[in-house]
């Protein structure tokens, strides 16, 4: 993995959280001694810190600067090795807190020489999309005992995000049984992820998938669904020719391709011809606003200041003052992005259409803020748009349902009470509130 997302990507477990890991594993297996302990990604080997419950810990740690001067117990030992090329298997336990990298983090050799040890040891074959933390969370459930179990503090959004499904599907092929606790806190308030303890029971034969949130003291509110509520999660869908919701664009830095007013008069950048109005965030629209006009844009975005010109670098034809904008561009500035590095010409994006409506990623309340598009801004980066492609009046009728539906008991909290929709979860409310 990519060494400077390594370094910043564990998070160290509070001594509380270790200790109430241990405690739901012996509340699983009552009474139960364990002969050996595994725990990838160890760092300092904290889940060794437990008294009368394990024979013997194995940690392993490839990061050897958080393996100095620790101090274990007598029979808990740290191995400097990569969790995918390390060789151990057959432990009874496998305990932990794997880093959390995204996929566009990993370093690509690595992560595919991992995908292919973890189909090499039986595991499933996962997507190249899957978060470091499921990599570790199956190589955990490859490396125990046909009767182990698996205990490790993850993002809950595992038990939902497509880039599991393989995971979920493996898991459920087995028949084991699969506790997932969420925390009712932020455990870690520099992650902006919502921490669960997920507890995999391979002796388990029931296929049983059980949820609850719990906090800091141990206690245990069960619910039907993994949202939560007696409400199940949104499916995942793709959109229609006639509505489909798309990923906000992403150009590449927005710092580079979607300028402030006073950067674009800067650099002497005509509206309509150098840059088009785009949306970024709808942070600052209030849940009442409707409607996106010129009057809402200029006031809401363009007067404070807001990153809302989107450069037309995607055309073919340039004027002088936009050639000598990107011209102007230092390699620094925009080698720093791999959509950029990717790219035949750096600032050449594939445009999006400016979408009939917009509508925000996340929210904390009923649902995200959506809004009727009528300025023809694009949606960049978190902010949504949704294409239709029907009656004049569809926009509007779209809309008005979107406002009324309740995404809140429909989906799995993200992070610090904020709900997050997928571009692919709205697409099915969307189909289901298209008129018939």
């Amino acid at each position: 993995m990519k060494e400077a997302h390594l370094t910043r990507c564990q998070v160290a477990t509070p001594p509380d959280v270790v200790r109430l890991v241990w405690s739901l594993i012996s509340s699983q297996r009552p009474g139960q001694f364990f002969n050996s302990v595994l725990d990838l990604g160890a760092g300092d080997g904290r889940f060794s810190h437990v008294e009368g419950i394990y024979q013997s810990y194995v940690g392993v740690e490839r990061d050897k600067s958080k393996t100095l001067n620790v101090k274990l117990p007598p029979n808990a030992s740290l191995v400097i090795a990569d969790a995918f090329q390390w060789e151990g298997s057959d432990y009874e336990i496998c305990v932990g807190n794997p880093p959390y990298i995204r996929h566009h983090g990993l370093d690509a050799k690595w992560r595919d020489l991992a995908l292919r040890n973890i189909e090499a040891s039986g595991g499933p074959s996962l997507k190249k999309t899957a978060n470091a933390f499921i990599l570790f969370l199956t190589q955990a459930l490859t490396r125990t005992k046909l009767d182990g179990i698996v205990a490790q503090v993850v993002p809950y959004e595992w038990v939902t995000r497509p880039s599991a499904s393989e995971l979920r599907e493996f898991i459920q092929e087995k028949g084991w049984d699969v506790y997932v606790y969420r925390f009712d806190s932020n455990i870690f308030p520099t992650v902006l992820t919502t921490a669960s303890i997920t507890i995999i029971d391979k002796r388990g034969t029931t296929g049983a998938w059980k949820f609850g949130t719990i906090n800091r003291s141990g206690s245990v509110t069960l619910s039907n669904h993994a949202s939560g509520t007696r409400s199940r999660v949104i499916p995942y869908a793709n959109g229609t020719d006639l509505c489909k919701a798309i990923r906000g664009l992403s150009p590449g830095g927005q710092e580079i391709f979607v300028l402030t007013e006073e950067e674009r008069l800067f650099h002497s950048l005509k509206r309509g011809v150098d840059v088009r109005p785009c949306v970024t965030s709808l942070r600052s629209v209030n849940h009442e606003m409707e409607r996106l006009d010129e009057a809402a844009f200029e006031r809401l975005f363009v007067r404070e200041g807001a990153r809302c010109w989107l450069i037309r670098s995607d055309l073919d034809d340039h004027s002088p003052e936009l050639k000598r904008y990107l011209s102007d561009t230092s390699d620094d500035a925009w080698k720093k992005y791999s959509t950029c590095t990717s790219r035949k010409i750096w600032w050449r994006y594939r445009p999006h259409p400016a979408p009939a409506l917009l509508v925000a990623s996340g929210f904390t309340s009923k649902g995200p803020k959506a809004l009727l598009n009528q300025v023809g801004a694009v949606a960049v980066g978190s902010v949504y748009g949704v294409l239709l492609d029907g009656l004049p009046d569809l926009p509007q009728i779209m809309l008005t349902k979107l406002r009324d539906y309740d995404f809140r008991r429909r989906l799995v909290h993200h992070s610090n009470g904020l709900k997050k929709v997928e571009v692919r979860q709205l697409n099915a409310v969307l189909a289901d509130l298209l008129p018939r």
